[in-house]
């Protein structure tokens, strides 16, 4: 059992950490995030082999888009339910990992047995209010970018020199608009990146854990979203390993007119393969995350060893304090 060693970490102490509790715990973390990955399966292949004549140049009816797009949307649904599960288990798994406590794929679903509406609410709300924030900064770059387009055509109805100024300058600040805009969302939607360890761990109520994440990553937002920048650029080049290959082969199919069926079933299955490989990555980085902002604000490292001191060592199958 690895030594445990709780302090606050800096960003590459973090990224280390997350790689090392993944190299360490890699079948554990690959079998929880195996059955998402496999439930996903079924939809690639239907998808695919749906889409089979479109890639052959055969033009979609639109009976057959609406069907595709009502199948789109309740598989999304179905998919993160069991996703919810999936991230509840991982956050177990990782905590327990991390403490020093031994624990397995099956223990770790069976702690968010009776959570289920919890996480699946703590998502639907976080996504929601995500949402609802990104209309608003949506709404407030249209603003922008209506009055920069209205101050070119002021300008440029005199031609001349001055309208090539004015509209490289605009066009800045339109870019730089949606660049801003973006990053604040996203920098905004981190309030929310701890919500499911604080409901899990901590044993909060839906909005409880909401609020708590939001006191939580308060002044560690930009460090956080670094972090989650290179997990997420890991997950997409696994992605890319996994199923390029048969992306090319689909390309070329599309030119020769042939649209083999196997390949809508190897292309899933790599994508499956590739999420229950790389996915672990992103929520192991985001609980060390939340463990990192309670040592740094709560002095969790202390209260850890106190409850190490004051109580007897748990049996290995024991839940650690959190």
């Amino acid at each position: 059992m690895d030594a445990i060693e709780l302090r606050p970490l800096a960003l590459g102490e973090l990224l280390d950490r997350t790689f090392k509790l993944y190299r360490n715990h890699f079948w554990l973390f690959a079998g929880i995030m195996a059955i998402p990955s496999a439930f996903s399966v079924p939809f690639s292949v239907y998808f695919f082999s749906m889409q089979s004549s479109a890639v052959i140049g055969t033009a979609p009816t639109p009976k057959f888009a609406i069907g595709m797009g009502l199948f789109a949307f309740s598989f999304l649904c179905f998919f993160w339910a069991v996703y919810s599960m999936a991230i509840g288990a991982a956050t177990y798994a990782v905590s327990e990992a991390y403490l020093g406590q031994k624990v397995t794929v099956r223990a770790a679903y069976g702690k968010v047995r009776g959570n289920f509406w919890r996480i699946l609410g703590v998502v639907v709300v976080a996504l929601l209010r995500a949402v609802g924030m990104f209309i608003l900064v949506a709404i407030g770059m249209g603003i922008v970018v209506g009055i920069s387009v209205g101050v070119i055509a002021a300008v440029g109805r005199g031609g001349g020199q001055p309208r090539v100024i004015v509209g490289i300058i605009m066009g800045l600040i339109i870019a730089l608009t949606y660049i801003t805009g973006i990053a604040l969302w996203i920098v905004w939607s981190l309030r929310y990146a701890v919500s499911i360890p604080a409901l899990l761990l901590e044993h909060l109520g839906v909005l409880a854990a909401l609020r708590r994440s939001v006191h939580l990553t308060r002044g560690r937002r930009w460090q956080m979203l670094v972090a989650i920048f290179l997990c997420s650029i890991i997950a997409y080049v696994g992605a890319i390993v996994f199923q390029g290959p048969f992306f090319i082969t689909m390309m070329l199919s599309a030119r020769t007119g042939q649209f083999p069926e196997w390949l809508a079933y190897a292309f899933a299955m790599s994508g499956a393969v590739g999420g229950a490989i790389t996915g672990p990555i992103l929520l192991i980085a985001l609980v060390l995350c939340y463990y990192d902002t309670r040592i740094r604000k709560e002095a969790f490292d202390l209260q850890f060893m106190m409850s190490s001191l004051d109580h007897p060592a748990p049996a290995p199958d024991a839940p650690s304090p959190a």
